[in-house]
């Protein structure tokens, strides 16, 4: 009997051991469960913030080119010369009553070739006055050939804008 209650009591004590440890493994795991969502939260919030990084540094990088390319543009904008202007002027002030057939523009030597057709004369030479009294029309040339006939004249002359 007493050996039966030698091997009941350690059976009990075993199974009891055996319970303990039990809870403490899965007390165990549970930590260490609880414990890996944390590291897992952490590691996503990091590569999340990476990722956050990349993005804005490939913008930056986009907005650093398009901030070039622009500066670039300005400067090519800033250095063209003033042929717009130019053009505007020519063409309220000379050619009102003529028709153009071409206009050739130089920028490099500001060289304006002009060809075109004058029913009158008068429109020719209301042309030539105010190439001569615009100072910044120079190096005029105006054949004398372009107001030989007083009706139905081809024209063609040159001049070189500046300021």
């Amino acid at each position: 009997m007493i050996l039966y209650q030698n091997i009941v009591s350690s059976g009990l004590l075993l199974f009891l051991m055996f319970l303990l440890l039990t809870v403490f493994l899965a007390g165990s795991l549970t930590f260490l469960n609880f414990r890996y969502l944390a590291f897992e939260k952490n590691i996503n919030d990091q590569q999340s913030r990476v990722i956050q990084t990349e993005t804005i540094k490939t913008m930056q990088s986009r907005i650093d080119d398009l901030n070039g390319s622009l500066s670039a543009l300005k400067k090519i904008q800033d250095g063209k010369s003033n042929l717009y202007e130019v053009l505007d002027k020519v063409n309220a002030e000379l050619f009102k009553e003529v028709k153009i057939y071409s206009l050739q523009i130089d920028r490099n030597s500001k060289l304006i070739t002009v060809s075109g057709f004058s029913p009158l004369r008068e429109n020719l030479v209301k042309i030539r006055e105010t190439i001569d009294n615009n100072p910044n029309y120079k190096e005029v040339e105006f054949p004398l050939a372009n107001l030989a006939n007083p009706i139905n004249i081809n024209f063609r002359f040159s001049f070189t804008y500046g300021r």
